[in-house]
């Protein structure tokens, strides 16, 4: 909750300031709708797993993976949506009052389309970042010291998907080019999808881009370890 408060105070005092009603195409409440949502997405879809990957290729974890008919893509995808599951359930109880209380202010508009979008966009978009960041583990066949390079890449990433703030902030030109990227199907799509910001052609146009980004980094990521594990010296473990 402290970033988002952080930038509650943030953005009360610039649109304070500013004399507007509206910055960056959106209002005041459907800002701190979005630094809200955005907020509990971003964490929901965190992967935190990189360095656990890092160490099992580093110290020849990987080598029981390597030698038993147990596929490592699947146990790592199963385990990252074990751990998912509760932090769906305490999610689910924080939107449902978000949700109320927005709507109840006249915030948010509730239509069960865009509920049943927002579901299932965000379960896309936790597929999707855990794809993104498992091709990202890849590099840790390469490098030696590789904790701050996943630190530096999770940041980045965040950014790009609109985690910290919408992506208008960059400009319309930023947008349109980030628009052709993975990273906005992951936060910013599916928060959108829920505020109303996206209407509802382009709710459909852009769910269908993000299962398409999916199925590519799907091939993409069997492919980025199967080059990778040439580097492999299974030593350790």
């Amino acid at each position: 909750m402290f970033p988002i408060l952080v930038q509650y105070f943030i953005w009360t005092a610039v649109y304070r300031h500013s004399g507007q009603a509206a910055l960056f195409s959106y209002s005041y409440g459907q800002i701190i709708l979005y630094t809200i949502l955005a907020g509990l997405v971003s964490k929901l879809i965190a992967t935190q797993f990189e360095q656990q990957i890092a160490d099992d290729i580093k110290n020849g974890g990987l080598n029981k993976y390597l030698i038993k008919p147990v596929s490592y893509f699947g146990y790592r995808l199963v385990s990252f949506f074990g751990q998912k599951a509760i932090y769906y359930g305490i999610t689910a109880l924080l939107l449902g009052g978000i949700i109320w209380f927005a709507s109840a202010r006249g915030a948010l508009e509730l239509q069960a389309i865009r509920l049943i979008l927002f579901a299932i966009t965000l379960w896309g978009a936790l597929l999707l970042n855990f794809l993104i960041a498992y091709c990202i583990c890849a590099s840790a066949f390469y490098l030696h010291e590789i904790s701050y390079f996943f630190v530096i890449t999770s940041l980045l990433v965040n950014i790009l998907s609109g985690g910290m703030f919408p992506l208008e902030i960059f400009g319309e030109s930023v947008v349109k080019a980030l628009q052709f990227t993975p990273f906005p199907y992951t936060i910013y799509f599916p928060v959108n999808v829920l505020s109303g910001k996206t209407e509802v052609a382009a709710m459909y146009q852009g769910l269908l881009i993000q299962w398409g980004w999916i199925l590519l980094f799907i091939g993409l990521s069997r492919l980025t370890w199967q080059v990778s594990m040439k580097k492999y010296s299974a030593v350790g473990g």
